[in-house]
């Protein structure tokens, strides 16, 4: 009997967890879609949707593809809870092609692909001195283009 209470528990809390992260996930778009994508403007959202809840000290990236003779917007849009954060566009071979720092913050950046070429972006949210509370937040990478 110990052992079905034991996977029973073990069932309901994986579920639970499941949940909570689906929720996150889902705000965390609602969140993109209502405050990031007018800011695009414009430039058309691609409808790609690259998004991550991330704490100070975390990293996430993302992998792009520019086309040749396009115009793009690349902007990275943060929740008001973590503050600014720090990114910037790399190519293929690691390149720095645009960098946003926290302390001089710029949301967007704007550039015409001479080709066809893959870039990443790389987002990182600094850590914050004097502070024990630990906040998490959406952090979004949206790509627009001009039509």
């Amino acid at each position: 009997m110990i052992n079905v209470r034991s996977t029973l528990a073990k069932t309901l809390m994986a579920g639970v967890l499941l949940a909570v992260a689906s929720m996150a996930q889902a705000q965390c778009r609602s969140f993109a879609k209502n405050k990031c994508v007018p800011e695009l403007a414009p430039y058309k959202f691609n409808e790609t949707f690259n998004a991550a809840q991330l704490a100070p000290g975390e990293e996430a990236e993302v992998n792009l593809t520019f086309y040749s003779g396009q115009e793009y917007r690349v902007m990275v849009c943060t929740h008001p809870i973590l503050g600014e954060v720090n990114w910037k566009l790399v190519d293929e071979n690691n390149k720095i092609i645009f960098e946003s720092l926290a302390d001089e913050p710029k949301h967007h950046f704007d550039l015409k692909a001479a080709s066809t070429v893959p870039m990443k972006v790389v987002v990182w949210v600094p850590n914050k001195a004097g502070t024990n509370m630990v906040h998490v937040g959406c952090v979004a990478i949206m790509v627009g283009f001009k039509e």
